[in-house]
């Protein structure tokens, strides 16, 4: 008879103590599962979300001269650019190898114009884009029809007559939706009003890319290209650095202050999770060995039979281990299962958001390779004291 036979005819024959190991394992790694799965479904999900607050990645002319501040960054006066940034410099950042990294791409030229007899500044650009890069922007005034539903700026086109007021500049020029307006001259149509945001885009006033160039009198121009490139494992640098390469007339910045709140947040999450599930561990470890623990000691004198019968110490031993090994295998496998159905139905409100948990091969075979090293960890301490009974001891029991 092998060892492997004695372990299974001992777990079939002490089937209340097998279960007691099997069910702290299955508690401790169905915990850790289900804990870390959350964590990961909140580190993709939280990643997603800051990556819709805005650019993370500006490129601007290499320039000198007067500088116009707008989104955080100083964009340049045409007059003094030493280098020019156009529209055909856009088919270059395809080109780059982490061109997947890069979620949106918004050109845009920035000028001041002349709002009937007041300065204003102007931004021409994709509105959806725009949204898109910025979901907090939204109308508080309409242009179209009272039954007609305020568009979701993110699927809308801005046509090329139209633009968007900024809340303060309409206040300054006393416009409201459906007015008109003359910049430089030219008549156009407010077919919004943002609400307000509290930032620089309450002073400006929106149209779209074609029309700001036209209206500037700088075709196929960009002042800036604002990029999303921090998806949830992006190397932004990277991204700049190959863009940098590619765009030699061009000044890449990458606004890292967005990318470290946006790692020390994940960090934190992560780095919870570790703590919370070392913690979980540790119980579990120390629940299997004082079952396991027990189980030696109520079966002394099986152990005195087994060294009387010729067993060595090693051979007692490999059986205590064995048997809590061959538990951990279903263990594991059972507590990947339970964990995955708790982190899916205690997910989204422990992580205060909606979070999409899938079945993982690999994490399955990582959960039964834990609960066998935990099973493995637990036996030591009982199979060592298990391998030292004197068999002249352990008779004594009879």
């Amino acid at each position: 008879m092998d060892l492997y036979t004695i372990a299974f005819s001992n777990l079939k024959r002490r089937k209340v103590k097998a279960l007691l190991v099997a069910l702290g394992l299955i508690i401790g790694v169905a915990s850790v599962v289900a804990l870390l799965s959350i964590v990961e479904a909140m580190r993709l999900e939280l990643g997603d979300r800051l990556d819709e607050f805005g650019a993370n990645i500006v490129i601007l002319p290499q320039a000198e001269g007067t500088q116009l501040t707008y989104g955080g960054v100083h964009t340049v006066d045409v007059s003094y650019n030493t280098e020019s940034l156009t529209e055909d410099d856009l088919p270059k950042i395809d080109t780059i190898p982490e061109r997947k990294s890069i979620n949106i791409i918004q050109p845009k030229l920035v000028g001041a114009v002349e709002a009937g007899d007041k300065p204003a500044l102007l931004v021409g650009g994709d509105i959806s884009q725009e949204a898109t890069l910025k979901p907090w922007f939204s109308l508080a005034e309409y242009a179209g029809a009272p039954e007609e539903p305020v568009p979701d700026l993110a699927f809308w086109e801005l046509p090329e007559d139209g633009v968007l007021l900024g809340s303060a500049t309409a206040r300054a020029l006393e416009k409201s939706a459906g007015d008109t307006i003359l910049l430089n001259d030219k008549q156009f149509m407010v077919y919004g009003v943002f609400n307000q945001t509290g930032g620089q885009e309450d002073g400006l006033i929106f149209t779209a890319l074609p029309t700001a160039q036209r209206l500037l009198g700088r075709p196929g121009q960009l002042s800036m290209i604002e990029i999303a490139a921090y998806c949830n494992f992006c190397p932004v640098e990277e991204a700049v650095a190959q863009l940098s390469d590619v765009l030699p007339n061009a000044r890449v910045t990458a606004l890292r202050q967005a990318a470290l709140i946006r790692e020390e947040t994940i960090d934190r999450f992560y780095s919870f999770g570790l703590i919370l599930s070392s913690v979980i561990l540790f119980v579990t470890v120390l629940t299997v060995l004082v079952t396991t623990l027990t189980s030696v000691n109520d079966r002394t004198r099986e152990i005195g039979i087994f060294r009387a019968i010729g067993f060595r110490s090693s051979h007692v031993a490999a059986i205590v281990v064995l048997e809590a090994v061959l538990i951990s295998f279903l263990a594991g496998a059972v507590g990947y299962i339970a964990g995955l159905a708790l982190a899916r139905l205690f997910g989204p409100f422990l992580a205060g958001m909606q979070v999409t948990i899938d079945w993982n091969s690999q994490t399955l075979a990582m959960s039964v390779l834990l609960s066998a090293a935990l099973a493995a960890v637990s036996s030591l301490y009982p199979a060592v004291k298990a391998a030292r009974l004197d068999p002249a001891e352990a008779l004594r029991f009879f």
